[in-house]
């Protein structure tokens, strides 16, 4: 009887070690099989390609995101959370790399100093009272300016009234985004590494054509060059082109190839990295069964003078696209315009063949791959640039997606495939030293015993 009593949590630890490893092996092989999926057998099943990394169905790779952590950078600053500190005071806390920075708020108008320390906050006086404040980082540059307009209203007003109401705090206006989530940086969505070598071949290839200081002119600059080379390039590709790395498509073009929109947006996304733009790849895609909601490629481009994402369309010759008051505009800033029928307030800037330069003219009409239902796929780099690693990719960038209605929520299943996985092996690796730790103990205890007698 007390031999069993000493064997039996032994082979109760063998058989639990047995079960947490088996289950760690499934959910291993499980993500194999997801990671497959997504790079490789997910393109054979839409267009009938392995491996072409453009988005075109909902995945387990893919997740709906706001268009706040759409379009939010590191580099602006973005609110996290804002909390109350002692009597009409509210912190307010930034997303890394501005959350520990010291901070300087004034008033907007006349630069009167309202607090200043190792956080932002702002006090509020004993009466009704709206103010633009702004928010000055002292150790980190900022590429947008942090202006608040924050109307107060205080609790002793509201009980004038007869109303038990707490003190208000109304945001009227703000220039940088609110969002639960850490943004990704500009270079991130480029997700092109600095000495990928085809960034490196077609910063050869550009050489002076991207020498100004400004993003703008630069990207302005990087346009036109795209332009000229894939103007004779309009026109259906083969699946060698379709297989093809950005420098290789840029290659393949301009020696006699035709193209999709999406070729030619990879050509403008390979040289305006190079030309220090940071860029990405945009997707308007998504289908309901066999249907097709929508399928149009271009890229935005990444504008730090001015805090913004731009939109760029090498195939429709669209270079920029501005509000009529001058405001640069995103892919969801058209959608929204267009949406409301208010296509007259966007300006383009067009490429002309015949002249070789642009010309700004007023958007005749929405464009069609924007408005409606539709699904549009924002992923960190390219699958097929040199410098991409799936792996990384996998574990760390979700293709995130701007869609007007629920996508299905299938990110979950790898995302609890991984948590199982990480849950087996640690428990597994506990379980393994703890056994260790027991059967040293025993013999060190058998020895003691032999010893003594």
């Amino acid at each position: 009887m007390v031999m069993e009593k000493k064997i039996r949590p032994k082979r109760t630890a063998r058989s639990t070690l047995r079960i947490l490893l088996s289950i760690g092996f499934l959910s291993l092989l499980f993500l194999v099989l997801l990671f497959l999926d997504t790079y490789s057998w997910r393109s054979l099943r839409t267009v009938g390609i392995r491996n072409d990394p453009r988005w075109r169905v909902f995945d387990f790779h893919s997740r709906q995101a706001s268009e706040s952590e759409i379009y939010s950078v590191a580099e602006i600053p973005a609110i996290k959370s804002v909390r109350k500190k002692g009597r009409r005071r509210l912190r307010f806390v930034f997303h890394p790399p501005f959350h520990r920075t010291p901070w300087r708020v004034v008033d907007a108008q006349n630069m009167e100093l309202i607090s200043q320390g190792p956080a932002a906050e702002i006090p509020f006086p004993d009466f009704p009272n709206r103010k633009r404040y702004r928010f000055i980082p002292e150790e980190i540059p900022s590429h947008k300016d942090v202006y608040l307009e924050i109307d107060f209203f205080p609790r002793e007003r509201y009980a004038e009234k007869g109303l038990s109401w707490p003190d208000n705090y109304w945001l009227v206006e703000s220039t940088v985004p609110f969002t639960l989530k850490k943004p990704f940086s500009a270079a991130e969505w480029a997700g092109l590494a600095p000495d990928d070598p085809e960034v490196e071949e077609a910063r050869r290839i550009l050489g002076e054509r991207s020498s100004s200081s400004s993003t703008l002119d630069r990207a302005e600059q990087v346009f036109l060059f795209t332009m000229e080379a894939l103007r004779r390039s309009r026109g259906t590709p083969d699946d060698k082109l379709q297989a093809a790395s950005p420098l290789e498509t840029y290659v393949h073009l301009t020696g006699g190839s035709k193209g999709f929109c999406e070729n030619r947006a990879l050509v403008y996304y390979i040289f305006a990295n190079a030309a220090g733009i940071k860029t990405r790849l945009i997707h308007a895609a998504g289908k309901f069964g066999p249907l097709k909601l929508t399928g149009h490629y271009f890229c935005e481009s990444y504008i730090p003078e001015a805090g913004t994402w731009m939109y760029v369309d090498p195939q429709s010759g669209v270079a920029r696209a501005r509000h009529r008051e001058g405001k640069l505009l995103h892919t969801i800033d058209l959608k929204k315009l267009f949406d409301l029928g208010s296509e007259e307030e966007v300006i383009y800037s067009l490429y002309d063949e015949q002249t070789g330069t642009l010309a700004d003219r007023t958007a005749r009409e929405p464009n069609i791959y924007l408005v409606g239902d539709v699904v549009i796929a924002y992923p960190f780099g390219y699958g097929r640039a040199k410098s991409f690693s799936k792996i990384r990719n996998f574990l760390r960038y979700p293709t995130l997606l701007y869609a007007t209605f629920p996508v299905p929520p299938l990110l979950w299943v790898k995302v609890g495939a991984m948590a199982v996985f990480l849950a087996s092996a640690s428990l597994s690796f506990v379980l393994t030293v703890l056994s260790f730790v027991q059967k040293k103990f025993w013999l060190e205890k058998k020895k003691s015993r032999g010893g003594h007698s």
